[in-house]
Order: structure tokens, then C-alpha cells, then sequence
């Protein structure tokens, strides 16, 4: 009969990934105190298209979360078209705040962008409704010397207005920027209040496997967006393309990449936010190509953007996309159930 060891390393040896740890008693201790409370959130982007084309707004959003059971919501301050914080009046802002301490719920906000009228925006909203966290990325196009040393100066900036307001900023790995280039940043900025966000995907499109991506990032990383993915091979790069988390297409060691990151942290869980950021039909084409030069030239990009399905009519594609969205809440409530079954053999 195999034992909890066994089982253990089979939920978690996946392609691409190095050998699992050995399970012995004090490791699914640990894993048992580590996902006793997994704080798992929605996010607006799952429900994307139900926002742009249907009746949901970001209200509904956050009684979605609260529905699900989960521990709050992160949102884009431009997702929800005029129910969207960035467009709402401060007072009504503070009945959406309301609604948020109501429910019990927490609230992270985002901005595609890492530009200073973008942060002054973000920390505004971000001051009306009490959050505490903020997700960024940068879409600048240049040469990635030059990206970078822009990226820095606007972190640093960041960091002024997260001490000033008791905030905390995060980057996310977008696609563009590989995780050591992110990680130099951050430790150059050298603040606690300014860290990483890492996407189960991102990290593809500059040429990097999301494991080793992870490995690097982990001193930084407090928040975490989760997704189903596989790797689109173009040429000398790599693509992604979102397909449901947990389906026959999903092909990202996503049982791995969760225990790693429930386990950062050393007397207490590093990972603040495990946001379920379903993204099926999502494509983004390579950034980052293999045997590039030294300091490769990084095109613009407008926001993500996920494109309507032309052989779906639009009332089925919004009930799949509800649908989707409620699987992931219990494929990954499902993996961590099947992680602490094992541990309890083990202890």
C-alpha cells in the first residue's frame, strides 16, 4: 500500500519540476499550518467579460467573493466600466467600502501601469477604501536597459507613497521582464513595503519556466495570481494561452507552484493574497526570445485584453465564464484538501 510519502510525491511531481522534499513529520506539520486558512480571493479579471458585456459590476464582485467563501477580492480600479472605483465619486466610494467591511472582506487594487499619475490614481482610490495593497506592472517599449532604469525610478516613487500612506506595492511578472531583472529592481529599491506578485503564466512569454521564475522571485513574492495555462512555442520565444486550471489542456505544474508558494516564509506565511485569476481564451505572443542580445529592445503593449469567442453566443460564453470561475474555486480547494489528507497520514 503506498504511504502519505508516496502519495505526497506523486501530487507533486510534475513534469518539469525537480524531485519533490521528502515528507517526514515536522514537514506536514508545516503543511498543515499553512493551509489551514489558505486566503484565496476572486478576482475581476475571471469575470471579465460578464463586467464588460453583462449585468455584473464590481459590487457584485464582492458579494461573489463573500458567496464563495473567500477572503476578498482583487480588483482593477478600470474593470467594471462605470461601476469601476476609479470612476466612482468619493462618496460613493465610501458606501462600496461599506459594503466591503460589511461583508468581512478584504480588497487589493491594481493599475496596468507603473507610471506616477497611475500610482497618485491607485493610492487615492486606494485611501478611500481602506486598502492596504497594490498590484502593478510596467508597459514600457525600449531597450530593457532603459525599461528597467524607468521601472526603478517609478518603484522608488512607489515606495515614497507606500510609507507616506501605509501601503504595501507589489510587481507582478508581466511578461516582459524575467524574474532576476524584477528581482535586482526590488532589492535596488531595498523596502519592505515593495515587493512581487507572481503569475502562474507570465513568466512564459519572457522565456522562462514558471518554477524557476518562482525560485528566483520568492524572497519578494506576497501576492500571487493563479490560472491554468500552456506554453505556446513561436519561433525562438514562448507564447501562453489561458485555458481552464485543472483541465486535459492546463499543462503548468500548478499542484507545485501552490505548495512552494504556501511554504514561503519562515515563521509565518509570506503569500498574503492567492488570487483565482481564470483567464480561459487569454493569448499574450512571445517578449523574451532564446539567444537574444545582450539588451534587447521590449515592445509596448496595451493592457490585457481577452478577446470575445466568435463561435459562442455571448449569454453562453457569460455562463462559462461564471462556470470556469467556480471550478477553480474548487479545483484549488480540492488540491489543498488532498494536500492536508496526505499530512495527516504523515503525522
Amino acid at each position: 500500500m503506498p504511504s502519505a510519502a508516496d502519495h505526497f510525491r506523486a501530487l507533486l511531481a510534475e513534469e518539469g519540476a525537480p524531485p519533490p522534499p521528502v515528507l517526514d513529520v515536522l514537514r506536514a506539520r508545516r503543511i498543515l499550518e499553512r493551509t489551514e486558512n489558505v486566503p484565496f480571493f476572486a478576482h475581476s479579471y475571471t469575470l471579465i467579460h460578464n463586467l464588460d458585456y453583462g449585468p455584473t459590476t464590481t459590487r457584485d464582485l464582492l458579494d461573489f467573493a463573500y458567496t464563495h467563501g473567500l477572503a476578498g477580492l482583487c480588483l482593477h480600479i478600470n474593470d467594471g466600466d462605470g461601476s469601476s472605483v476609479g470612476r466612482m465619486t468619493g462618496a460613493e466610494r465610501e458606501v462600496f467600502r461599506r459594503h466591503i467591511e460589511g461583508l468581512g472582506l478584504r480588497l487589493h487594487l491594481e493599475i496596468s501601469s507603473s507610471e506616477r499619475a497611475e500610482l497618485d490614481r491607485v493610492t487615492a482610490c486606494a485611501r478611500d477604501l481602506g486598502v492596504e495593497n497594490i498590484r502593478l506592472y510596467a508597459r514600457y517599449e525600449g531597450p530593457l536597459s532603459s525599461v528597467i532604469e524607468r521601472i526603478y525610478a517609478d518603484m522608488c516613487y512607489a515606495a515614497e507613497l507606500a510609507n507616506r500612506h501605509d501601503l504595501c506595492i507589489d510587481y507582478e511578472q508581466h511578461e516582459d521582464l524575467r524574474a532576476s531583472e524584477i528581482a535586482d529592481i526590488l532589492r535596488r529599491v531595498g523596502d519592505p513595503r515593495i515587493n512581487a506578485l507572481f503569475d502562474y503564466t507570465n513568466s512564459l512569454n519572457a522565456h522562462e519556466e514558471p518554477l524557476e521564475a518562482l525560485a528566483i522571485l520568492a524572497p519578494y513574492i506576497r501576492q500571487v495570481h493563479i490560472k491554468g495555462g500552456r506554453k505556446v512555442v513561436e519561433g525562438r520565444g514562448w507564447g501562453q494561452m489561458g485555458v481552464p486550471q485543472g483541465s486535459a489542456e492546463d499543462t503548468l505544474p500548478g499542484n507545485r507552484m501552490l505548495y512552494e508558494l504556501l511554504m514561503l516564509g519562515e515563521d509565518a506565511p509570506q503569500v498574503v493574497c492567492f488570487a483565482l485569476e481564470q483567464e480561459v481564451g487569454y493569448y499574450a505572443p512571445p517578449f523574451r526570445l532564446e539567444g537574444e542580445e545582450a539588451d534587447p529592445h521590449i515592445q509596448f503593449r496595451a493592457p490585457s485584453e481577452t478577446p470575445l469567442p466568435e463561435a459562442k453566443a455571448l449569454p453562453r460564453h457569460l455562463l462559462d465564464e461564471m462556470r470556469w470561475a467556480i471550478q477553480q474555486i474548487e479545483w484549488n480547494r480540492t488540491l489543498v484538501a488532498r494536500l492536508r489528507e496526505i499530512c495527516m497520514l504523515a503525522t
